[in-house]
């Protein structure tokens, strides 16, 4: 669609009829498989995108939606939607589709602990090797019904702690040691009593990468590698509570937080200032609940070998050696192939498809990085960068195409990332024919019920039926001035008249007075969205 002048956007009348009369033409591509735009869009649909695109927030951004027909591929309605957006976490959508097909969503991480010597008497004779398998969980989310637990707006996830959006919490009954325990058990229940070697971790799967913004993705995974120091409040002036998990002898927490006027913001610091030891500093206002931060492990393989050596110990096997220190690679065999005689313990994790509902409906962006990491491994690489080039492919099978889509990460944090509405809408039609597509359709935040879409929409009709992965890139200067590059919604809508559609909702290169505002962004794309499923 052609993009109205400065002037004509101050004229909301004039824009209002000019998208009555446009907004349902097709620009470029079409957004999915099968027919071209249907113009019969009705008419108060039309009226809603021109209420919400009309605002003066918006004279100076880019607006791309595409809708079609899930079933027969029918464009219902397409504006610029050949154009490039920045797309945030809906990229989210393409890393895990990728991890899906490569491995299957029944796959499951298996966790495996070897004796490098003989057993005789209860006594290993050269110590133990915890083989690590990409499982990022290992235990910490895990529910006796076999599902993998998750937080839900407006609380948020213990890994976006830091990003300064509210009511992040960990996740309740949740215990990061769990994993470890149940390996330490079974090693224990294998005859094994005590340990003359060493432990070692062999995270070989693939080689650990940090050349992305969210941090080290590693093969191995203890409380997600990172620390959860949790700060509460007591009286104005007096020192707050500090304390942290997990506790092992990897890392402690140190320094002294106080308690502020109530009605303050939380002025934290949380950083390494010594091998082993994290220092946390600030404070917390009174009357306020407990303030969590993160702090992420910078070596998760030494992390995660001291926390399994004080499980051995804490399960009733004796370890010769030291809890702390470096990982010693230098002790695994040349190749990754292991006697299965010498196998003293598994870990089983739930499906991949229980991985997917974590990564998508809390966003989780180190979760998709390590899907394109896993990608690259069945690949038959060790590199992660190569399942970027397995993922494009794939992507390009299914529609979104190596000229308008452009990964550069798996979670959708790299601002250069790329994508369309038309290659989206293309895509997610395409996914739900495959064997996995009810596993990333089961992934996706519901509308007014769970993930990040939990509190949004609530008891209204939309609620329920409309199925989206939201991506937000938003960036404050110095001098505080917040501009929204990119805010996107990708999803499924079941409609009032019961027909399944895939749409994209892109917005880019939105001024906001403040990063507060963005909240009033996602009710517009969501009205729009919520006008689609009521007049379809």
């Amino acid at each position: 669609m052609t993009q109205p002048s400065h002037a004509a956007r101050r004229r909301r009348l004039a824009l209002a009829a000019l998208l009555v009369a446009t907004v349902s033409l097709t620009v470029g591509e079409p957004a999915a498989r099968g027919d071209d735009a249907d113009t019969d869009v009705p008419r108060a649909l039309l009226q809603t995108i021109a209420r919400v695109q009309g605002q003066p927030r918006y004279w100076h951004g880019t607006w791309g939606i595409a809708v079609a027909d899930l079933a027969t591929g029918e464009v219902l309605l397409d504006q610029s939607g050949g154009k490039l957006f920045v797309p945030g976490s809906v990229m989210k959508t393409y890393a895990t589709a990728a991890a899906l097909a490569a491995y299957g969503p029944g796959y499951r991480f298996r966790t495996p602990v070897y004796r490098r010597g003989p057993l005789r008497g209860g006594t290993v004779l050269g110590g133990l090797v915890l083989v690590a398998s990409g499982d990022f969980s290992m235990g910490l989310r895990e529910r006796t019904d076999g599902t993998l637990g998750f937080v839900s707006a407006p609380r948020i996830d213990h890994n976006y702690a830091d990003t300064g959006l509210p009511g992040p919490a960990l996740l309740p009954r949740s215990d990061p040691l769990a994993g470890l325990d149940d390996l330490a058990r079974q090693v224990r229940a294998s005859g094994v009593r005590r340990v003359l070697g060493d432990v070692v971790v062999d995270d070989r799967l693939f080689r650990p990468d940090d050349g992305w913004p969210d941090g080290l993705i590693s093969p191995i995974w203890v409380n997600e590698n990172v620390l959860d120091v949790t700060v509460s409040p007591a009286a104005p002036g007096a020192a707050a509570r500090v304390d942290w998990r997990p506790k092992t002898a990897a890392w402690r927490v140190t320094g002294r937080v106080t308690t502020g006027p109530p009605g303050s913001a939380p002025a934290l610091t949380v950083r390494r200032t010594a091998p082993g030891v994290v220092r946390v500093g600030g404070s917390v206002p009174a009357g306020g609940g407990p303030v969590l931060r993160v702090f992420q492990v910078p070596d998760p393989a030494a992390f995660a070998r001291t926390a399994f050596v004080e499980a051995l110990r804490r399960n009733g096997v004796r370890v010769a050696a030291r809890a702390t220190g470096p990982n010693p690679r230098a002790l695994l065999p040349a190749g990754r192939a292991y006697p299965a005689a010498r196998r003293v313990a598994e870990r089983v994790s739930p499906p991949l498809s229980e991985y997917t509902k974590v990564i998508l409906k809390v966003s989780y962006n180190r979760g998709a990085d390590l899907m394109v990491c896993l990608t690259a491994v069945k690949a038959g690489s060790r590199d992660c960068e190569a399942g970027i080039a397995r993922e494009v492919r794939h992507n390009a099978s299914l529609g979104a195409r190596r000229v308008t889509t452009f990964p550069f990460d798996g979670a959708g944090s790299e601002e250069q990332d790329r994508t369309t509405p038309v290659d989206m809408t293309r895509f997610l039609r395409a996914v739900a024919g495959e064997p996995y597509g009810e596993a990333l359709r089961d992934g996706l935040p519901v509308l007014g019920v769970d993930g990040t879409l939990a509190d949004v929409a609530k008891g209204t009709p939309a609620a329920g039926r409309i199925q989206a992965k939201t991506g937000t890139r938003l960036h404050v200067t110095d001098a505080g001035q917040a501009l929204l590059t990119g805010n996107a919604h990708v999803g499924y809508i079941r409609a009032r008249s019961g027909r399944q559609l895939v749409f994209a909702d892109f917005v880019r290169d939105v001024p906001l007075p403040s990063p507060e505002r963005l909240r009033e962004v996602d009710a517009d794309q969501t009205a729009i969205e919520a006008a689609i499923q009521r007049l379809y």
